[in-house]
């Protein structure tokens, strides 16, 4: 589990990060805030970069609840299987003494 942990760290800290990144520039896009607009970056270029950045906020999201889902289906795996074998193993044993 300490992998997938890892994972989802890494997830949260890409996800905080590209949430600043939006945020700071979405503050600075509708504020009308100039310094931001030069000669190769006008303000069509950072709304295409904000759209760029939600696109990955999103995706990063959406992979984080995957690792999540597969954290918590090895998890249940773990805690049922012995329960489910030992199920099946006294079921098996119960059908044979009865074929005898």
């Amino acid at each position: 589990m300490g992998v997938v942990n890892d994972k989802l760290q890494k997830i949260e800290t890409k996800i905080e990060l590209l949430q600043d990144e939006y945020f700071e520039l979405l503050i600075n896009v509708v504020s009308n805030n100039q310094s931001i607009i030069t000669k190769n970056k006008g303000y069509t270029y950072w709304n295409e970069r904000l759209k760029e950045l939600q696109r990955q906020i999103n995706l990063y999201c959406n992979y984080g609840r995957e690792v999540g889902l597969e954290k918590a289906r090895d998890a249940l795996e773990e805690a049922f299987t012995p329960r489910i074998r030992s199920m099946l193993n006294e079921k098996v044993v119960k059908e044979i003494e009865d074929v005898e």
